[in-house]
């Protein structure tokens, strides 16, 4: 019996073959995985997550990782979508500190593909905020990135959140309400696209003689 479970595992491996997984065009269509399959449409769908240093070199980033989904396979090929990006939750610890003030702000966000994204920042501020104070930062930086996002396609963003560009671009956003020194988007998640509004013109009706 043994011998009859090795022998149907084998030719379980056998049926399966090597599918690469590239990222995006725009990440580059690198290469950033291998997975096996024994059917190509039981690729589809698969996600990957792959250290955002690998696309930034930035290794201080390495704990923050980029979500992808496989959407198509052509032969051997994979190629993605991006559908996130998450901080780990050890390095979002680091971030705060004792009599230090946290503020979570999560809003949605459409980028100008009329993609929807759900952004997750958190910002520790060194003292304590008034209500007023606080508000003032959660809707600054909410208006801020939602003008940004409204700008770019969602590959253009999807680089931008885990860039190095963003953070000054958040700090600036804050100088003339609060010196918040420490932010980050510490996750994002396509929620979907929206379908194009449809504009439908009135046709003038004919003059009669």
């Amino acid at each position: 019996m043994a011998d009859k479970r090795k022998s149907s595992t084998k030719d379980k491996w056998k049926e399966k073959a090597w599918y690469t997984i590239v990222a995006p065009s725009y990440f580059g269509e690198k290469e950033i995985g291998l997975s096996p399959g024994s059917n190509p449409k039981y690729m589809v769908n698969r996600t990957i997550a792959v250290p955002v240093s690998d696309f930034t070199g930035n290794f201080k980033k390495s704990s923050s990782m980029v979500i992808f989904k496989v959407d198509d396979v052509i032969g051997k090929k994979c190629s993605t979508v991006f559908t996130g990006h998450e901080m780990s939750g050890d390095t979002v610890r680091r971030m705060v500190r004792r009599r230090k003030e946290r503020i979570d702000i999560i809003t949605n966000i459409k980028t100008k593909d009329l993609y929807k994204i759900a952004v997750k920042l958190v910002l520790v501020a060194d003292a304590k905020l008034t209500d007023t104070k606080r508000i003032e930062v959660r809707n600054t930086i909410v208006d801020y990135i939602v003008q940004k996002s409204s700008t770019m396609e969602l590959g253009e963003f999807a680089l931008y959140v885990i860039g190095d560009e963003v953070y000054n671009e958040l700090v600036n956003s804050l100088k003339n309400v609060y010196p918040i020194r420490k932010i980050e988007i510490r996750k994002t998640e396509v929620l979907g696209k929206e379908a194009p509004e449809i504009v439908q013109h009135e046709t003038e009706e004919p003059v009669s003689n």
